[in-house]
């Protein structure tokens, strides 16, 4: 039975604790802006939502390129293709010149604008920046069927959508994908013209409540050209791929089983003793399989990294998700590789999943999201 004694002043000391914190929060901000901080915190909590925004669209594309494969081992899936199937059809190529980059704003025939930023555009929405010394039209739609162009400044060009200052808001998880994928395709269709892209997560949005968004865009291209230049030649010639590596929990007991000798003499004693006391041991025996399969999942992906370290320009460890039930995932990588080696990849990953019994999970390329800092733009 469960007690509660209430005399009547937790009212009274919530409210105190209320009013409180409410005092600790106008003191903290108003010493953080006499240290003049507030402006920098206010930047890294812009960076940290930028970088969330950035991993839910690689996580909703990656989930649904998964949704189309039948077979364990995907290589090389071909996201354009997949977002031909899945988006507004593109537009018909337009002139590749622009004299003029003030735009109209977006353009209505390829999707309704129901939901589009409001109609006065004050700001610009960027996809990606890459090399390039000219302005040109896109011929995609992007997000809400937006035209998109590209806008260029000291060797750089950024690609772009006119919007408003908002970010944009979508009413459905139906029509945060339909966004997603809009994006995807305008960065599928500027690798396509440009090679390599540095892409910017969804609703980057740069603007400027005293001047055109356009002349705020190219001074921060040649204020950034250095920094986003060298990000970009880090990235030349290479592609992102994200590599999800499974064991069936049978196969991992019976590595334990047959290479753990604890579990081995456990298991012998548990077959001489009688039933009263049997139950005790098959607990222990039950307990010590479990962390030895800890112990095989880490062998297991230790040696699945150090064969794929050699091809690949570099590697990031990502948190593992639960697998499907019987399966444990014990590796979830995204891998920057060179064009070249990406074949020779692949070809590691057949091996490794016939000798090893694993399930394999190779898609890609990707927007290379996971190996560049998101340079954050005027707002």
């Amino acid at each position: 039975m469960a007690l509660r004694v209430d005399d009547g002043g937790s009212g009274l000391m919530n409210q105190n604790v209320a009013a409180v914190s409410s005092v600790a929060r106008l003191l903290v901000k108003a010493e953080l802006k006499k240290m003049g901080l507030e402006k920098e915190i206010l930047v890294a909590a812009r960076e940290v939502l930028q970088q969330a925004v950035r991993d839910a669209i690689r996580a909703v594309l990656i989930e649904t390129a998964g949704m189309k494969g039948a077979s364990d081992l995907t290589v090389q899936v071909d996201m354009a293709e997949v977002l031909r199937h899945t988006s507004p059809a593109a537009e018909a190529q337009a002139d590749p010149k622009i004299e003029s980059p003030v735009s109209p704003g977006c353009h209505e025939p390829l999707q309704s604008q129901e939901h589009a930023p409001a109609a006065a555009p004050t700001g610009l929405y960027i996809y990606g920046v890459a090399a390039g010394e000219d302005d040109f039209e896109m011929g995609v739609a992007g997000v809400a069927g937006c035209r998109v162009y590209a806008l260029a400044a000291a060797g750089l060009c950024a690609v772009v959508h006119d919007c408003s200052t908002e970010p944009y808001r979508p009413d459905s998880d139906e029509q945060a994908k339909e966004w997603l994928f809009a994006h995807q395709e305008v960065l599928d269709r500027a690798k396509e013209r440009l090679e390599t892209i540095l892409p910017m997560g969804f609703n980057t949005i740069i603007h400027s409540a005293a001047r055109k968004p356009q002349e705020v865009l190219r001074e921060w291209l040649s204020q950034e050209c250095g920094r986003l230049k060298s990000m970009l030649d880090r990235l030349r010639g290479k592609e992102e791929f994200a590599i999800k590596i499974l064991v069936p929990e049978e196969v991992l007991k019976k590595v334990a089983l047959r290479e753990d000798s604890r579990l081995q003499e456990l298991q012998r004693e548990l077959e001489g003793k009688p039933e009263g006391t049997r139950y005790l041991y098959k607990e222990r025996l039950e307990k010590a399989v479990k962390d030895s399969l800890e112990e095989m999942a880490e062998v297991y992906f230790r040696k699945v990294y150090r064969a794929l370290h050699r091809l690949c320009a570099d590697i990031r460890v990502e948190k593992t998700k639960q697998g499907p039930p019987g399966k444990r995932m014990i590796a979830s990588l995204s891998c920057l590789v060179e064009k070249d080696l990406v074949p020779a990849l692949s070809e590691t990953l057949a091996e490794i999943k016939q000798q090893e019994a694993l399930d394999i999970d190779f898609t890609g390329p990707w927007p290379p999201y996971s190996f560049v800092s998101q340079p954050v733009v005027p707002s």
